[in-house]
C-alpha cells in the first residue's frame, strides 16, 4: 500500500503540475493576445500620428507659401514706393532751387527798389524842379 499511496501522491502532484501548466499556458496565451492587441493599437496610433503630422506639415507649407506671397507683394510695394520717393526728391530739390532763386531775385529787386527809393527821396526836390520846368 505504501507503493500505491506513493503512486497516488505522485499522480496528485503530476495532476497539480498539469493543472498549473494549463493555467500558465492560458496566462501566456492571454499575454500574447494582449501583446498583439497592443501592437495593433500602436500601429494604428502610429498611422494616425503620421496622418496628423502630414496634415500639420501641409498646413505649415500652405502658411509658408502665403507668407512668401505676402513678402513678394511687400517687396514690390516697397520698390514702387522707393521709385516714387526718388521722383519726389527730384521734384522737391527742383522746387527748392526755384524758391531759392526766387528769394534771391526778390532780394536783388528789393535792394534795387530800395536804392531807387533812396535816390528818389534824396533828389526829390531836384526832380520836382526839373519836372515843373524851373
Amino acid at each position: 500500500m505504501a507503493a500505491s499511496a506513493g503512486a497516488k501522491s505522485l499522480e496528485m502532484m503530476v495532476g497539480g503540475l498539469v493543472a498549473a501548466m494549463e493555467g500558465v499556458q492560458r496566462d501566456v496565451t492571454e499575454i500574447r493576445r494582449d501583446i498583439k492587441e497592443s501592437d495593433a493599437r500602436a500601429a494604428l496610433s502610429y498611422e494616425q500620428s503620421e496622418h496628423r503630422a502630414a496634415a500639420s506639415r501641409s498646413k505649415m507649407y500652405a502658411k509658408t507659401d502665403e507668407l512668401v506671397d505676402r513678402l513678394a507683394e511687400t517687396e514690390a510695394a516697397v520698390r514702387t514706393l522707393t521709385e516714387d520717393m526718388t521722383e519726389v526728391k527730384a521734384v522737391t530739390a527742383e522746387v527748392t532751387r526755384w524758391k531759392l532763386m526766387g528769394m534771391g531775385a526778390l532780394g536783388v529787386t528789393g535792394i534795387a527798389f530800395a536804392s531807387m527809393g533812396s535816390l528818389l527821396t534824396y533828389f526829390w526836390t531836384d526832380i520836382w524842379r526839373a519836372l515843373r520846368g524851373m
